[in-house]
C-alpha cells in the first residue's frame, strides 16, 4: 500500500476566512509526499496527513509562508 503515514499538526497565522482555508490547503497539498491537509480557521491549525519519513515539519511550515501565511510552534 502506501506505507505508514504520520499526522502533523501546526498553528497558522493569519487565516480569516475561508478562502485563507483553501490557500493554505492548497499550498499544502503541492508538498511531495502529503497524503491529506486539512485547515481550521477556528484553531488556526493546519494537519497533514504524510508518508512518514518523506516529508518534514519545517517543508510543509515554508510551503504554508511562501503562500503568504505566518506559522507558529
Amino acid at each position: 500500500m502506501f506505507g505508514a503515514k504520520e499526522v502533523i499538526t501546526f498553528h497558522v497565522e493569519d487565516m480569516h476566512c475561508a478562502h485563507c482555508v483553501a490557500k493554505v490547503v492548497a499550498a499544502l497539498k503541492a508538498v511531495k509526499g502529503v497524503k491529506k491537509a486539512e485547515a481550521s480557521l477556528e484553531d488556526n491549525t493546519a494537519t497533514v496527513t504524510v508518508r512518514a519519513g518523506k516529508v518534514d515539519v519545517e517543508t510543509l511550515k515554508n510551503a504554508v509562508k511562501e503562500a503568504g501565511f505566518g506559522v507558529t510552534e
